[in-house]
């Protein structure tokens, strides 16, 4: 029971899945997760969910199976909008400015945390990024290639050609180590972009965070995203994936459907997706 008198989330849920006659070791092979996930929940213990982000979809999927109304449930559970208080028919108070409301500070307040808190994870997790080899590699293959004098387009006539020959025929001395990373270069000297072979396309039913490396390791996509919304990521395969509240989220891959089902882990699925 809550402090009002009314069941708890967590009791809802319990009393639901009792009243079906199904166990808690049942209710966990349905929803893919472990029995003490499903504990839980049937005893309010969020917190031990993960972000409540995750503790929500949680509780979104398990009432869901029972029958139940999630959004009821979900309303009812921390940090979800209060309900509005009862309006009292008391002698008006006495005339104050609009900006000294208590209920607009609050909203005020609430909407600083709304979006400073994803704003905050955004840049903490890009800045972790940022630390890793792949940030670094960039600016070695910069530092290589600065202080390469790009070569002006040939002028001479077709008789100068011979030579030409021989020079190329000296390139396979340098060492074999440095062939790859030399980007090709147009007739002006202009570096050609890398070659994009594959687009991925994601429509997301609920919140979901997304993380998308190519076949270099760079990030191409690093991003938590509203419900609603779709994404096309276009790079060069093979792409390591993650993808979480992956049951919400359809993926196809240059317009060929992918099943996320046999890569899910409780809700997170991962994988490397190939040509």
């Amino acid at each position: 029971m809550s402090e009002s008198g009314q069941p708890s989330v967590g009791q809802i849920l319990r009393d639901a899945r009792e009243a079906q006659g199904i166990t808690l070791e049942d209710a966990a092979v349905r929803l893919r997760l472990m029995q003490r996930q499903v504990e839980a929940m049937e005893t309010d213990d969020f917190e031990s969910l993960d972000p409540p982000v995750f503790a929500r979809g949680f509780v979104r999927n398990y009432a869901r199976l029972l029958g139940l109304a999630p959004e009821a449930l979900l309303a009812r559970m921390a940090g979800a909008p209060a309900e509005p208080a009862e309006v009292s028919h008391a002698a008006p108070p006495p005339p104050h400015s609009w900006l000294s409301s208590p209920w607009l500070i609050l909203l005020l307040l609430g909407l600083l945390v709304l979006v400073a808190a994803p704003v905050a994870l955004y840049w903490w997790l890009n800045s972790a990024g940022e630390d890793g080899p792949g940030k670094q590699a960039p600016s070695a293959a910069q530092t290589r290639f600065a202080p390469v004098a790009v070569p002006a387009p040939v002028t001479e006539p077709a008789e100068a050609a011979p030579p030409a020959v021989e020079v190329a025929s000296v390139a396979p001395a340098a060492p074999a180590a440095e062939t790859p990373e030399t980007p090709r270069q147009d007739e002006a000297g202009t570096p050609e972009a890398p070659a994009i072979n594959g687009v991925l396309h994601l429509e997301f039913g609920d919140e979901s965070w997304v993380e998308v490396k190519d076949a270099s390791r760079r990030m191409l996509h690093r991003q938590l995203n509203p419900a609603g919304t779709k994404a096309d990521i276009p790079g060069q395969p093979p792409f390591d994936v993650v993808i979480g509240n992956a049951a919400q989220v359809r993926l196809t891959y240059n317009g060929r459907p992918i099943d996320l089902e046999p890569f899910i882990e409780v809700t997170v699925a991962r994988f490397t997706l190939e040509e």
